[in-house]
């Protein structure tokens, strides 16, 4: 967790909940759970028919109606001010087509930033899995960059080897995905690191916080040489991958990611909201151990100037 930087936390509730009633109540017990949490970003990606009631309850139904007449929703909610307690709503994947045409069953990236999405999951490994490969995932990306809504790349590998060939994995992941986008869109970039071996694992063992760290080291480094110091600095990059309250607290400090990315736990309020708690703990070890630091390093300092 990065100093200054308030920490992501992106819900994906993947085909879930199984009415737009049970989403209606998991979605005002998380809004009303993240009032008491201001250093915190919260984001939920529903399934498609979900976004638009959703995002009427974090916006209200008044200001959605003229933002939509004017198709720029993403870009009134991306400047609206969000007091402590918004809750942002994302899209969970898109079409790699413009709206319009004979392209049963899609979604376009406008259809789903004017009902309300400020953020696209882009690459999660279960949608490679069914068939985006890295172009697709590419001109995906271009989709939501024509719009004023973030994009939240994923990659992963499948397996770790001794041999640390799984990095060259992330690389050309990053690579693919990434090879059209220019330096004024990055801003709208968001990475989450999510290793497919650590999704969903039964004994709910993720990465540790010590590779993790390594992994987050890593991708700054290929930004940075692909892209610059700023860049690099500025990109958010997420970890996903059996997160629980048990572990997140540990996976932000150690980890030294930005926020998390997660899924089963973000299925119902109360094990998100006890992920909301876990995060307000790491925030406030976080804060005690910078306030140690510059207090030893000013008792240092004087105690330098008195020996002189």
């Amino acid at each position: 967790m990065k100093k200054n930087k308030k920490p992501l936390l992106v819900g994906n509730w993947k085909m879930n909940p199984a009415t737009l009633g049970e989403a209606r109540k998991n979605f005002l017990e998380i809004k009303k759970a993240a009032l008491s949490y201001k250093d915190l970003d919260v984001v939920i990606c529903p399934p498609f028919p979900y976004i638009a009631p959703l995002a009427e309850l974090s916006f209200g139904k008044s200001f959605l109606t003229g933002a939509r007449a004017l198709g720029t929703l993403s870009l009134v909610a991306s400047e609206k001010p969000k007091k402590a307690g918004f809750v942002s709503i994302g899209a969970q994947d898109v079409s790699i087509y413009e709206e319009g045409g004979s392209r049963t069953g899609e979604v376009g990236v406008k259809m789903v930033t004017s009902s309300g999405a400020e953020y696209v999951i882009v690459g999660h490994s279960e949608r490679r899995v069914l068939g985006d490969t890295g172009q697709t995932i590419a001109l995906k990306i271009q989709q939501v960059l024509r719009t004023h809504a973030q994009v939240i790349l994923c990659v992963g590998e499948k397996e770790r080897d001794a041999d640390a060939g799984y990095l060259e994995v992330i690389k050309a992941q990053l690579k693919e995905a990434l090879v059209h986008v220019s330096r004024a869109d990055f801003h709208k970039v968001v990475i989450a690191y999510e290793p497919v071996w650590a999704i969903g694992n039964k004994n709910n063992v993720a990465i540790t916080s010590y590779d993790l760290h390594q992994m987050v080291v890593y991708i700054k480094k290929f930004l940075k040489e692909t892209w610059g110091e700023t860049i690099s600095s500025m990109t958010k990059v997420l970890y996903g991958g059996s997160v629980t309250s048990e572990n997140a607290e540990d996976i932000l400090l150690n980890g030294e990611v930005d926020g998390l990315l997660i899924g089963r736990a973000s299925f119902t309020a109360p094990s998100f909201k006890d992920i909301f708690y876990a995060i307000n703990k790491a925030e406030k070890t976080h804060n005690t151990k910078e306030l140690k630091k510059t207090l030893k390093k000013a008792k240092e300092s004087k105690n330098s100037r008195t020996r002189r």
